[in-house]
């Protein structure tokens, strides 16, 4: 790693001189791309570097983990074949330990001895069974790789033998307490199968050793060939960058400071400044962009300067006239004012007026009720004439009657006179009443005359009064007929006056309108002098703020729409 290292800042340097000899004369064509191409290629140029390093890196770490977990197997197995050794020793002790406490219980009878003895005979068992299931492990799993599986086989055949030669008839020289044949197959075939068997264990811890070893060195190397790759396409990717920087530092941040220095001068109000930049990318749009701009600016400036002066002259023109119209309307003001206050006191002479037929419409309505119930009151009295007339025609009846009657008793009395006197002295008495009757008679008669006398008058007066009356009644229905049309013709002039109320009220509120709008109409009109006045003054600060622009109109670039939309 230190040699890499290194040599990494000289192998920076030369390739940082190749790369500016190759890429100095492909920067002019790389200023022809679009922005968005040339990011576009080098985002891609950095993803396929990213994914192409990510991939190797990936691997070789997938290649080096899987060496790792080999290891941890292989290590596994080592352990478990160390774990064996140890099992099988542990075992071989326990039965020597084992025959020497069966061999001292007998002679010193101890019980503890004895119980020591079965327990490590136990013990013995306990790690042959451990070792048993692990032999029979080994052989359902055997290796398939050539070496380790014949040293697996050669392993399983020593413990085998070991096992047959060496153990097994240690434990039942044991359980038949034959210390001697026990000894000699322990110091026998038990050492020589003990040395076979630690022999092959030996074997197959050192091809383990010697295998993680490999795979070891194998992971390293893959890590370093990884790390490799990762610091590779770190200086891919900075070459990249640095490549991108030069070309964006000449097609976009040099030209982007020059426009900047551009829009200063327009700033300033210099628009005679030539603007030569061209190119086909982004930036060649913006300068072309900016080309338009200022032709248009040269162009509104001439056009602002020379509508400034018509502008000038026609507020001077718009002041003065608002200024003769302002006195014009306050003059149309004044009249209309004394045109509503003739119309006030003209409206107020109307409602009098009309207020007066109002009241004669009802003094006529009263009349006219009073000469109808005048006429009403003379019909009545024709009606009690005529009675009376019919009254006194009876009367006259009766008075006639009384008048026959009268004459008829003075008959009567006559008659009786004459009976009297025929009778002589009887009919003196009689002849006296008699006398009497017809003296009454007499004056009844005279009374009914006198009566009819006067009913007659006064049926002669009665038809006087009655002729009277009627044409009193007639003449009295000619007043209430010329009072109703009295009674209508005020009405007619009331309604008619109360139109007229109207109709000066509706144009006494038309003048008011007038007014109020002809005083709104003064209002703008002064304040449209005053914004004549204000447009003048504001005229002439824009012709001094324009003034400020430096434009020579034969400097106007006549641009084509090509360069814009070829980008589009």
């Amino acid at each position: 790693m230190l040699g890499i290292e290194s040599s990494l800042p000289s192998a920076s340097r030369a390739s940082k001189r190749r790369s500016s000899k190759s890429f100095r004369p492909n920067l002019k064509a790389a200023s022809g791309l679009k922005i968005s191409t040339l990011l576009m290629i080098c985002m891609g140029l950095l993803l396929l570097l990213i994914v192409a390093v990510g991939g190797l890196a990936a691997y070789y770490l997938q290649q080096s983990g899987d060496s790792l977990r080999t290891i941890n197997r292989q290590a596994d197995r080592s352990v478990q074949v160390l774990q064996l050794n140890n099992n099988m020793m542990e075992a071989r002790v326990s039965l020597m330990s084992a025959a020497r406490f069966y061999q001292e219980a007998g002679i010193d009878n101890d019980a503890n001895l004895v119980q020591s003895a079965d327990n490590a005979v136990i013990m013995a068992t306990q790690k042959l069974d451990e070792v048993r299931k692990a032999f029979a492990d080994i052989r359902s799993n055997m290796p398939t790789e050539p070496e380790l599986r014949r040293l697996a086989m050669g392993l399983v055949a020593s413990y085998q033998a070991y096992l047959d030669d060496g153990v097994e008839p240690m434990v039942q020289a044991l359980e038949t307490r034959d210390y001697s044949t026990f000894y000699f197959v322990s110091e026998g075939f038990g050492v020589l199968r003990a040395a076979t068997f630690q022999f092959r264990i030996e074997e197959l811890s050192k091809f383990y050793n010697d295998l993680a070893d490999q795979l070891l060195e194998q992971a390293e190397l893959q890590t370093r060939v990884a790390n490799t790759a990762i610091a590779l396409g770190l200086l891919l990717g900075l070459i990249i960058i640095v490549v991108l920087r030069l070309v964006l530092g000449r097609t976009a941040l040099t030209p982007l400071r020059e426009a900047g220095v551009h829009f200063d001068h327009i700033a300033n109000g210099d628009l005679t400044k030539k603007i030569t930049y061209r190119s086909a990318n982004e930036v060649g749009v913006l300068y072309d962009a900016m080309r338009r701009m200022q032709q248009s600016l040269q162009g509104i400036v001439l056009t602002v300067r020379q509508g400034v002066d018509e502008i000038a002259s026609g507020s001077s023109q718009i002041f003065a006239g608002n200024t003769d119209l302002s006195s014009r309307t306050e003059q149309q003001a004044a009249a209309l004012q004394e045109t509503a206050a003739s119309l006030e006191e003209l409206a107020s002479t109307v409602r009098q007026n009309a207020d007066n037929a109002h009241q004669a419409d009802q003094l006529a309505h009263n009349a006219a009720k009073v000469a109808r119930q005048g006429g009403e009151s003379v019909g009545a009295v024709v009606n009690t004439m005529n009675q009376i007339s019919a009254r006194s025609g009876q009367v006259a009846d009766i008075v006639n009657v009384i008048d026959g009657i009268a004459f008829q008793t003075n008959i009567l009395a006559l008659n009786a006179a004459v009976e009297a006197a025929r009778a002589g002295e009887q009919g003196k008495g009689f002849a006296v009443v008699a006398g009497e009757v017809r003296s009454l008679a007499q004056r009844s008669a005279q009374a009914a005359k006198e009566i009819k006398g006067l009913i007659e008058a006064s049926q002669n007066e009665v038809k006087t009064g009655t002729q009277q009356v009627a044409s009193a009644g007639d003449i009295i229905q000619e007043v209430v007929r010329a009072v109703n049309s009295v009674t209508t013709l005020m009405s007619e002039i009331s309604s008619a006056s109360q139109e007229q109320t109207a109709g000066i009220e509706q144009i006494n509120t038309a003048v008011a309108q007038m007014d109020a709008v002809v005083q709104q109409n003064a209002s703008l009109v002064e304040e449209a002098a005053a914004a004549a006045g204000s447009l003048q003054t504001q005229s002439e600060t824009l012709a001094d703020a324009v003034s400020q622009f430096k434009v020579q109109e034969g400097d106007v670039i006549d641009m084509s729409e090509r360069d814009y939309e070829r980008l589009h």
